[in-house]
């Protein structure tokens, strides 16, 4: 690769210039968590209302992460093409139209599933690999901390959402309900994203037209200057995907997603099954919310310093000392509160460190489409885990299995993470060599 070696501001630099941007990103990423958060709140109402089971209620958010699987590998490619801004900005309103056509739901739970395909289609350009495309390409050495203060938008969405979505099925019903907190949520995070959120990408694209407009006589100013809007650099998604460091990350994202994922989101029956009331489980389990912000921020500050690999490592090794205290402690509620703290420490880590160590060892040139089939993979195992845990208790009749498989998966994708090594050093071509785009790229 050659070129010239691209200079970076330090972090503080990056952060003044671009904070709107992670602010932005971190709003946005709150609106694509509603679908997720409203589940629960809306499974009473409509079991009341058509008699459905909540197994079937349910099956719209199976399908809706299968199809998820196959629907954020083209978003990542479209991503790459136009820029995460004008993807972003699309989703919205996509994401909007869809969501609010859940109320218009009736008894037919063939009309059922057809919304939620519906609404895994108008969601998909709002995964989080639009937000993190934006922020990894403004923020260089502050680009740890940025991706984690943006998925610290998950926890708006999962603070906001049952309390409003509750409030408005109490008061007005669950049709409005489904409007209500979709507008909510485009109205806080609309703005915002319009106003501020964009990539090095957009950047160069309208710093590139208001170039022209210069040369032809239509402004004074050759003005919105190229600062902060390098050329990105990196591998092509053909060697990314094709190589081993993409299996090694992917399979320790999907393994750290199974482990963690169905852990946390069986902690209450996990926790009762082992003797403790259901309301102090529920009580022990929302703890998780606190220390994965604690473990995202921490982590995303310690990305920027310390190579990811001994991070993500790391943090895989948390769920099994959950899984030693919780086995040798049964009905403990205060090995069971550790248990969570540390638990919430490792979902706080895991995708930014996936996220981030996607960026350092595939660069930016092809983020979208590369972290987008990684996004993908983790859609099926974030649906997949659960279904295998349960599955174990059915056949057991206990979740002691599911709990001591987590142990040697979890050192296993923790040496998955150890053996990424270096990062590799992609370098800017010369203003010359950048003019010429390869018609074979995408």
């Amino acid at each position: 690769m050659g070129g010239t070696q691209l200079e970076r501001p330090g972090a503080a630099q990056e952060w003044r210039r671009n904070w709107t941007v992670v602010a932005a990103a971190a709003l946005g990423f709150a609106f694509s968590t509603v679908t997720v958060y409203t589940i629960g709140p809306f499974i009473e109402p409509l079991e009341q209302e058509f008699g459905w089971s909540r197994a079937e209620i349910a099956s719209g958010l199976t399908l809706y992460s299968v199809l998820g699987i196959f629907l954020a590998p083209v978003v990542g490619i479209a991503i790459d093409r136009y820029g995460p801004r004008r993807i972003a900005i699309f989703g919205m309103f996509s994401y909007l139209i869809a969501f609010a056509a859940l109320s218009l739901a009736t008894a037919s739970l063939l009309l059922w599933m057809l919304l939620w395909f519906f609404l895994a289609l108008g969601s998909a350009p709002m995964k989080p690999t639009t937000w993190t495309a934006g922020v990894s390409s403004v923020l260089d050495a502050g680009r740890g901390l940025g991706i984690s203060v943006m998925l610290c938008g998950a926890a708006i969405g999962s603070t906001v959402t049952p309390i409003l979505a509750t409030w408005l099925i109490d008061n007005y019903g669950w049709r409005i309900a489904y409007l209500g907190v979709v507008g909510t949520f485009a109205l806080l995070a609309g703005p915002a994203v319009v106003l501020f959120f964009t990539s090095a990408s957009d950047r160069r694209r309208i710093a590139g037209r208001t170039g022209e407009a210069a040369e032809k006589g239509e402004t004074a100013e050759k003005a919105v200057s190229q600062v902060d809007a390098p050329a990105l650099t990196g591998v092509t998604w053909r060697e990314g995907l094709l190589s081993w460091k993409f299996v090694r990350l992917a399979g320790a994202a999907s393994v750290a997603t199974l482990v963690v994922v169905s852990f946390v989101s069986n902690l209450i029956p996990i926790l009762s099954d082992q003797g403790i009331g259901r309301t102090q489980a529920a009580g022990i389990a929302g703890l998780i919310g606190v220390s994965t912000i604690v473990g995202r921020l921490s982590g995303g500050y310690l990305l920027d310093r310390v190579n990811g690999r001994i991070i993500g490592g790391i943090s895989l090794l948390l769920p099994v000392l959950s899984v030693g205290l919780v086995l040798a402690n049964p009905g403990s509620i205060p090995a069971a509160t550790v248990a969570v703290l540390i638990l919430g420490l490792s979902l706080g880590v895991e995708l930014d460190c996936v996220a981030y160590l996607a960026t350092r060892h595939f660069g930016l040139r092809h983020f979208g489409t590369i972290f987008g089939v990684i996004s993908g993979m983790l859609a099926f195992t974030s649906g997949a885990g659960p279904f295998l845990v349960n599955l174990s208790y059915d056949i057991t009749g206990g979740y002691e299995l599911a709990l001591k498989t987590y142990v040697p998966m979890s050192l296993f994708g923790s040496a998955l993470f150890f053996s990424m090594g270096r990062y590799p050093v992609f370098t800017q071509k010369s203003p010359a060599e950048a003019a010429v785009k390869p018609r074979t790229e995408l």
